[in-house]
């Protein structure tokens, strides 16, 4: 009980780091002392290490010898970075996993990307951005590789925080969900280069829209 606890301290230390960053509470190259963040947070400095590694792992902390962390500059290169891995990842599954694409599959991404259309049109800004992951996720555990879909859920993961935090520009929501139909359109097909060129115009679009949100873009 003892080590759930500890690891439930690290999750919640790490998650409300990595909201404060991405909020900008934590501002891109704020030293993150440990002793004052540890009293912050409420925390003691053992699951803070733990979490500041694993905010590490995840690119929004650097931690240097003698000077500890600090926050990662968010910047255009680094969304653009977590973009073009997240899209290369989508595209490496899709190639994977077309040979074994079944009726049964492509029907549960059709249920899936009429979710998100459903949620956007109910103004369920949450649960469509829920919908579009699991959309997503299913893409790439249909590829089959565990170690893509780790890296892939990880990067996720910071791409989301960023929606929670900076939104969607007007009208790119309602795209999105035009783009996973013509998506599974070209998988009913068995189109690869068709469904590349989808992924790859997403991305661009998305990427755009997202760097335009940054704090000091505006």
């Amino acid at each position: 009980m003892a080590q759930d606890g500890g690891q439930n301290s690290v999750e919640q230390a790490a998650q409300r780091i990595r909201d404060g960053i991405l909020t900008g509470e934590f501002t891109s190259g704020a030293r993150l002392k440990t002793a004052e963040l540890a009293a912050r947070l409420g925390v003691s400095t053992m699951p803070l290490r733990e979490a500041l590694r694993k905010l590490e792992g995840e690119g929004l902390v650097e931690i240097e010898p003698n000077r500890g962390a600090t926050v990662r500059q968010l910047d255009q290169g680094f969304v653009s970075d977590l973009y073009e891995l997240n899209t290369e990842i989508r595209i490496f599954s899709v190639r994977r996993g077309m040979p074994a694409l079944t009726l049964e599959r492509i029907r549960e991404l059709e249920a899936l990307a009429a979710a998100y259309r459903g949620h956007l049109e109910a103004g369920e800004d949450e649960a469509a951005l829920l919908a579009n992951r699991r959309f997503n996720v299913r893409l790439v555990e249909f590829g089959g590789n565990r170690e893509a879909l780790r890296v892939f859920e990880r990067g996720w993961d910071i791409i989301f925080s960023f929606r929670r935090s900076f939104g969607y520009g007007s009208g790119r929501r309602r795209i999105m969900a035009d783009e996973l139909e013509l998506l599974l359109e070209a998988m009913r097909r068995q189109d690869l280069v068709a469904a590349e060129a989808i992924l790859r115009m997403q991305n661009a679009a998305m990427m755009d829209d997202l760097v335009a949100r940054l704090p000091g873009k505006g």
